[in-house]
């Protein structure tokens, strides 16, 4: 079997797109600059065969039409990352995950699956394995449980790594920090795929009775070690949870955890001064500080006895993997902590509009925030969004060549030229003539009023090939006098006789010609 079927079966997963991106200059953060877009197409080996050679970089998007997935990633985008470092926390940890260099020297965690299962149950694990590596908070692929694919939407891409195999920086590493060739990571995928059933964390954290019921961002802190610079606000937040386990003795708490838990344990006078700022004020987490945010697992942390509970503040949510439909209107689809929304350009672009949006379609109210922090929040989105061509059918132009055909193949239509001027179209020798007034009458009568006079003009003519789309036609008046009107044409479509007289939506309604 070739390396780019093997590297295609390794990412098998949506069966609607893939990804496609192509890279330019490389920016003063490390960061490289991308243009990144999605192809409806399923992506195959001659893809991959392109992609490996160097020629067009492709992405697969993990989740498929039955929000079903058989591999993730965590993207952690550090561009000044220690691989050598991650390899051993992951080696030490015991996750089953398969670390590779991204294109900005990043990496990407994989996890490859020994079938198809579900994204939400797989996303979940994921989300559980970046918090203990202290990467909360990061892009977790497949960025959603369910996608909307019955109106267009597809999921997220992420890079395949060994793009240019032959010079590539997109490789694996293995858990001793080294460069893998191609082989010898598609050997390692095969070799290491895992069934959900054994895909547990807590088997490969050594546990702590004397924290299990603290936060877990605070159990994995103390899990690797205070270190100093993390003393003060490690020892505050333990303040919070003592509090909560012992209203009376919580000051004898932070003693003998200070003294526990520390590397360097603070001085008396240190911990005398966090002591009196609790007994001033009841403090809670800080949830958003570091190094708390980077081992942050809300979940887990909402069902620990001392930790976040339900009485803290509500957090606005995580909102990623922004994705544009060029339909018409557009549409934008947006990942609410996994959750799909579907969006207008007035409920991004309204903040009330959106909690709106939120409360109807994910069962959540997000806070308020400020709207130069929304504007920012959205332009950023929208920076880093993906594109996807829309369905036909989902373009305006799309929409007109239906109604045209449905318009110039429908029973209502013209027996003699002279019928034109009452909005029927005529066939004859190859082309259907109407007036631009009656094809306008009924598009109207049809609901497609978000289109201008030029852009009909346009598009007919595009049916046209460009060539002439308009002129007069000779028809005779009442008295019998020879006459002429002015007509357009599409060339004639094989009659699919559509009754408009018999469509129950219209009994209502007169027909407008």
């Amino acid at each position: 079997m070739s390396n780019a079927r093997r590297l295609l079966l390794a990412f098998q997963g949506s069966d609607l797109a893939h990804g496609r991106t192509t890279v330019g200059r490389v920016a003063r953060n490390g960061k490289a600059e991308a243009n990144s877009y999605v192809i409806r197409e399923v992506m195959t080996e001659e893809h991959v065969e392109a992609h490996l050679a160097g020629k067009q970089g492709v992405g697969a998007i993990p989740i498929n039409s039955k929000n079903e997935c058989c591999f993730g990633a965590i993207d952690v985008d550090d561009y000044d990352l220690d691989h050598k470092a991650l390899a051993a926390r992951i080696k030490n940890q015991k996750l089953p995950l398969i670390q590779c260099r991204s294109k900005s020297g990043g990496a990407h965690l994989y996890l490859f699956l020994d079938n198809w299962y579900p994204a939400a149950m797989v996303r979940e694990y994921l989300t559980e394995m970046a918090a203990l590596l202290g990467f909360a908070g990061r892009e977790i692929f497949p960025k959603q449980d369910k996608i909307l694919f019955d109106r267009g939407d597809v999921g997220n891409f992420i890079n395949t790594p060994y793009f240019n195999a032959d010079a590539t920086v997109r490789y694996a590493i293995s858990e001793t920090g080294e460069a893998l060739s191609l082989e010898e990571f598609l050997d390692r995928v095969e070799a290491n795929r895992i069934p959900m059933s054994k895909l547990e964390i807590a088997p490969h954290v050594e546990a702590r009775d004397d924290l299990k019921d603290y936060p877990p961002c605070l159990e994995q802190i103390i899990q690797q070690g205070v270190v100093n610079s993390y003393r003060n606000i490690t020892m505050f937040n333990m303040i919070v949870a003592h509090r909560k386990a012992s209203p009376e003795g919580w000051k004898k708490l932070l003693e003998e955890s200070n003294a526990r838990y520390c590397d360097e344990p603070l001085g008396a006078e240190e911990i005398v001064t966090l002591q009196k700022q609790h007994d001033k004020k009841v403090y809670g987490f800080q949830c958003t500080a570091q190094p708390l945010c980077n081992f942050c697992n809300k979940d887990l942390c909402r069902s620990r006895k001392y930790g976040i509970g339900g009485s803290g503040p509500v957090e606005f949510p995580k909102l990623t993997g922004m994705t544009i439909l060029n339909s018409s209107p557009k549409m934008f689809f947006l990942d609410y902590d996994g959750q799909r929304l579907e969006l207008t350009s007035e409920q991004l672009s309204v903040q009330s509009a959106f909690s709106r949006a939120c409360v109807e379609q994910v069962d959540r109210m997000p806070p308020t925030i400020k709207p130069t922090e929304w504007n920012k929040l959205v332009n950023d989105l929208l920076s880093t969004a993906i594109k996807i061509e829309a369905p036909p059918e989902l373009t305006l132009r799309g929409q007109f060549e239906d109604l045209i055909k449905e318009y110039c193949t429908s029973n209502i239509k013209a027996m003699v030229p002279e019928e034109m001027v009452m909005g029927k179209p005529w066939t004859d020798k190859g082309l259907t003539k109407f007036t631009f007034s009656g094809l306008a009458e009924f598009l109207k009568f049809r609901g497609f009023t978000t289109v201008t006079r030029p852009q009909i003009q346009n598009f007919i003519r595009d049916l046209n090939s460009g060539a002439a789309c308009n002129g007069h036609q000779a028809v005779k008046k009442e008295d019998g006098a020879p006459s002429t009107i002015r007509v357009w044409w599409v060339p004639a479509y094989k009659e699919s006789h559509v009754d408009m007289r018999s469509e129950s939506r219209r009994e209502a309604t007169s027909i407008p010609f």
